[in-house]
């Protein structure tokens, strides 16, 4: 091989224009990735990249050849059968489980999905995002599943997997409702409660196959209640700490107590013990986004960086900032305005502060006072504090800078909860919710921040508005019991057109909140797709009041740097001219980044650059530009295809006398894997044996005889 070491100035462009094949190959072979700058790196990257797909491609196709394969002809036998993965297998000495799930895929791609095959072939996509549409697509009939790869296929080499597999299950579930609502009513039948030992010797407990509206409430639950406990100055990680709040709830030994009493009851243990040893290196803060992060801290830069807040250490839970609570359009409601600029919130970085550097701790004899710690000077000596009984908890706490753990996020269009279509809502951080279940949703969070998404008709943002009134309950219906539910954020998309057409009267729980609507829609005018106003005092001020920093997260809606689907609730508010270098506080200069790119910007040697509202264009330390641009806020709706009768539900693995009793759950797992292997690979069920029929049980290995 001969290797190029004078390298051409268009490298990049000329590896970027070379499908994948003979010619792109040479052409790698030609270079030396040490001899590349970052730009040329990048191009080179993507070319070896598309070369491995189309390797891929090939090998999976030799693969079901080889399965299919007769001895000394050419003609091939017509399917893949229990023996074909022997043939790949022996050959390339892999075990016979890896080498089903490849013989699989490559069926898939062959028969099921071509399009996607053709997009491995010509290097668009690779492996891994193949694998994902062919196994998220698996239940749906063959039309369905074609029909969402050619929907899908031409963004996924841009998303990620977790949010390819969300848009999967999205577009899927608009094809048809129906179908995905009955799907998820028998999966409901089929809740269980596992406990699983790990190898660590350590246990895992899941409740499977709930409700959505359950699960979150679980979860909501345990985050609320965690909130509370961090707010007495706990600096048990986050993750830790959730763990120990739903295992309380559940092993009866806070039976009988408030969500309150028993945050209490957990600090005051906390506090009794002795100071802990709280490292980075502890744990995991948190279970993380779609992109496996950390929870984030406080609105503005890392660690109380050069565009930074108070120092926080990355376990220190979320913080939704000023505005993402409930409150009124104005900011003047408890937690929606941003803290006083001058009050002490501009700390100097300092990485070794440590745990006693904590908003949630209050001062202690022989530790810095607020406003000393605010100042920028330096701290004197100080010894340990002492352990302290911690206050009583009046009510939850909702200044700026505190967690808000308990938070959650439901998105879905306004014509989604008016009943008039059945496209899926979307929770950040979670996945896709079936249209019933958003409306149940929306119930429960009746109470939250209701935030209206105004667009034109391509889905992009004009204008954003906090609903003052809420849909009208039927009568009768209870009342949700105080102090078991948890802060919301509800956002209803709708484009102006449809807004302005619909009639309030169609739609008697909603006329109170369409009519609304409809006259705050008149009242903007000329206005309509203007950002907030914003003045020479926001502009001075190093955190944005709370209507400036809603509309940029909605506006951006996850982290701006490219791959990464952070959700904006759970993201930092950054300043792309840092705020200490006279950049101001405006829409134009503010984005959303996750706390890791964050860091990125400040210490990482990346540039960022803003030239319009929402598009950011990134120079990384390696010298690789890269731009995004403002997100749409309605995805394309999928027009619904349902069959001339109702589409039938893929087998589940379970048949009627399946029972799932904890009792015997551990003699019955040979036969459960049994039949999620079958399910995985794409195998039909058995039909079941004739009655009076005798049925031979066999396991792995066959008889000696």
């Amino acid at each position: 091989m001969s290797i190029d070491q004078h390298v051409g100035p268009d490298v990049a462009a000329e590896l970027d224009a070379l499908a994948p094949g003979a010619e792109l190959v040479a052409a790698l072979d030609r270079l030396s990735p040490a001899v590349l700058t970052g730009e040329d790196l990048a191009a080179y990257l993507r070319g070896c990249a598309r070369v491995q797909n189309r390797g891929t491609a090939r090998l999976l196709d030799a693969m079901h050849h080889l399965g299919r394969a007769q001895a000394d002809r050419v003609e091939r036998r017509a399917d893949l059968d229990e023996f074909s993965g022997d043939e790949v297998a022996a050959v390339l000495a892999l075990g016979r489980t890896m080498v089903a799930r490849k013989l699989d895929l490559a069926d898939d791609l062959r028969d099921r999905l071509p399009d996607v095959g053709d997009a491995l072939w010509h290097g668009v996509i690779d492996e891994h995002k193949a694998a994902r549409l062919c196994e998220w697509t698996r239940d749906l009939c063959d039309d369905h599943a074609r029909h969402v790869a050619r929907v899908l296929l031409p963004e996924a080499p841009t998303l990620p997997p977790a949010e390819l597999i969300r848009r999967i299950e999205k577009t899927a579930t608009e094809l048809d409702p129906d179908w995905a609502a009955r799907r998820a009513a028998r999966a409901e039948k089929n809740a269980r409660v596992i406990l699983s030992p790990n190898p660590t010797g350590t246990a895992t407990f899941s409740v499977c196959d709930v409700a959505a509206p359950r699960g979150l409430a679980m979860r909501d639950r345990c985050d609320a209640v965690a909130a509370l406990v961090r707010g007495l100055g706990v600096l048990t990680p986050i993750g830790s700490l959730r763990a120990e709040v739903a295992g309380r709830l559940l092993d009866g030994s806070v039976e009988g107590m408030t969500d309150h009493q028993v945050a209490l009851l957990l600090a005051s243990e906390y506090h009794q013990q002795d100071r802990p040893e709280d490292g980075p290196g502890d744990g995991p803060s948190d279970d993380g986004g779609p992109d496996g992060g950390p929870e984030h801290g406080p609105d503005g830069g890392p660690d109380g960086g050069p565009d930074g807040g108070p120092d926080r250490r990355p376990d220190d839970g979320p913080d939704d900032g000023p505005g993402d609570g409930p409150g009124d359009e104005s900011g003047d409601g408890p937690g929606d305005g941003p803290p006083d600029p001058d009050a002490g919130g501009d700390a100097q970085p300092d990485d070794d502060q440590g745990v006693l550097d904590h908003p949630g701790l209050p001062d202690q004899p022989g530790r810095p006072a607020a406003e000393e710690r605010g100042s920028g000077k330096p701290p004197e000596p100080f010894e340990p504090f002492e352990p302290f009984e911690p206050p009583t908890l009046a009510g939850p706490d909702h200044r700026p800078g505190r967690p808000r753990t308990g938070t959650s996020e439901l998105r879905l269009r306004l014509s989604t909860a008016l009943g008039l279509d059945g496209s899926p809502a979307t929770v950040p951080g979670y996945g896709t919710v079936l249209a019933h279940h958003a409306r149940t949703l929306l119930d429960r969070y009746r109470t939250g921040e209701w935030r209206i998404v105004l667009t034109d008709d391509d889905g992009r943002l004009q204008n954003l508005l906090l609903a003052r009134r809420r849909p009208s309950r039927p009568r009768g219906r209870e009342q949700r019991p105080r102090g078991q539910g948890c802060s919301a954020i509800v956002e209803l998309q709708v484009p102006t057109t449809l807004l302005a057409a619909l009639r309030p009267a169609d739609h008697p729980p909603w006329t109170a909140l369409l009519t609304e609507l409809q006259l705050r829609l008149r009242e903007l005018g000329p206005h309509r797709g203007r950002p907030p106003a914003e003045t020479a005092a926001d502009h001075a001020r190093r955190r944005p009041r709370a209507e400036i920093e809603r509309w940029v997260r909605v506006r951006d809606r996850h982290c701006v740097v490219p791959g990464c689907y952070r959700p904006a609730r759970r993201a930092d508010i950054d300043h792309t001219r840092d705020w200490a270098l006279g950049g101001p506080t405006a829409e134009r200069n503010l984005g959303v980044f996750c706390r890791h790119h964050h860091r990125a910007k400040h210490r990482g040697g990346w540039r960022v650059h803003q030239p319009r509202p929402g598009r950011f264009r990134f120079r990384t330390r390696a010298g690789v530009h890269h731009t995004t641009y403002p997100k749409r806020m309605l995805e394309p709706l999928v027009q619904p295809r349902p069959g001339p009768g109702p589409r039938p539900l893929p087998d589940d693995g379970f048949g009627p006398g399946d029972a799932h009793d904890p009792e015997t759950e551990a003699a019955d797992d040979l036969d459960w894997r049994r039949r999620f292997i079958r399910r995985t690979s794409g195998h039909p069920r058995p039909a079941p044996a004739p009655a009076g029929a005798v049925t031979i049980a066999t396991d792995g290995d066959p008889p000696p005889f």
